[in-house]
């Protein structure tokens, strides 16, 4: 290293310095590896270190061993130690040694050959984002020479679509109005028709009242009908039963005497009017008990 450090007043050399930058990582770390990253040779050299300096200022810890006999000795960072560690970077990472030194070098070389690299890269991607721009700038120039017409295009189609709301709006209106007058006229015509058949009913209803009115007189007549021929009905009966009696008396008196011709008309003209007076008492009866209609 260029120069002793120091550590809450503990001297910190050059191979503490590169044991310190072997334990960065964080991990525990043997003092054999220890040993090789400080170009040391012994390990007591290690232990010397770590026990007269880095430990008791407090920058190292030391790992439990199980069997210190057969175990080496591990050490890592503590959390002091890892802070100090990151104030001192720039003094623990300077090159120190020719290797380093070249290892540095080679490191600048190959960087500096890989930025030299993507420097040229960057110019092609730069050429060809250029080219790129290029082609966009004329596409816009193309799209602002057409501007105007698309504009124009834009509003012409705005005003037919407000012409069509117009229109649609008129249309609409129109149908409502003619659907009005159509449910209009559908209700008078359903009021006329209802009308008309009220009338139609009426007229039937009419012509029943007219026709029960006419069977209650027929009814009427044919009881008075009735009535009468059943008052004359027992009369009539009598005259039957009477006359039927002379005409067998009449009979049987003709065939006894057996009188003349004068005296046979006058019996025959009788014995006719006896039996048309009975025939017509019979019918009389008949009707007036209804044996017939």
């Amino acid at each position: 290293m260029s120069g002793e450090l120091s550590a809450d007043g503990y001297k910190v050399d050059g191979p503490s310095q590169q044991i310190l930058r072997a334990l960065r990582g964080g991990g525990w770390v043997s003092s054999g590896a220890l040993r090789d990253a400080a170009d040391l040779e012994d390990n007591r050299q290690v232990s010397y270190r770590m026990e007269e300096h880095l430990g008791p200022a407090g920058l190292v810890l030391e790992a439990v061993r199980d069997d210190p006999e057969r175990e080496s000795r591990k050490f890592k960072l503590s959390e002091e130690g890892e802070v100090w560690v990151e104030d001192h970077a720039d003094e623990l990472l300077a090159p120190t040694t020719r290797e380093e030194i070249a290892d540095l070098a080679q490191q600048g070389y190959k960087e500096g050959t890989e930025a030299k690299e993507s420097v040229q890269n960057y110019r092609k991607k730069l050429s060809r984002y250029k080219n790129q721009v290029e082609e966009v700038r004329e596409q816009l120039e193309h799209i602002r020479d057409h501007h105007d017409e698309y504009f124009n295009r834009v509003r012409s189609v705005e005003k037919e679509s407000e012409d069509s709301r117009e229109r649609s709006k008129e249309a609409k209106q129109g149908v409502k109005e003619l659907r009005g007058a159509v449910e209009e006229r559908a209700t008078i015509e359903s009021v006329e028709g209802v009308s008309e058949d009220v009338s139609g009913v009426e007229r039937r209803l009419a012509m029943v009242e007219d026709k029960q009115a006419g069977l209650a007189r027929e009814q009427a007549e044919a009881a008075r009908t009735r009535a009468l021929v059943g008052r004359l009905a027992k009369p009539a009966g009598y005259v039957a039963a009477g006359a039927l009696a002379a005409y067998l008396v009449v009979l049987v008196a003709v065939l006894v005497l057996a009188p003349g011709l004068v005296a046979s008309v006058l019996v025959g003209g009788a014995t006719g009017a006896l039996g048309v007076a009975a025939g017509i008492g019979g019918m009389v009866y008949a009707r007036g008990t209804g044996l017939l209609p």
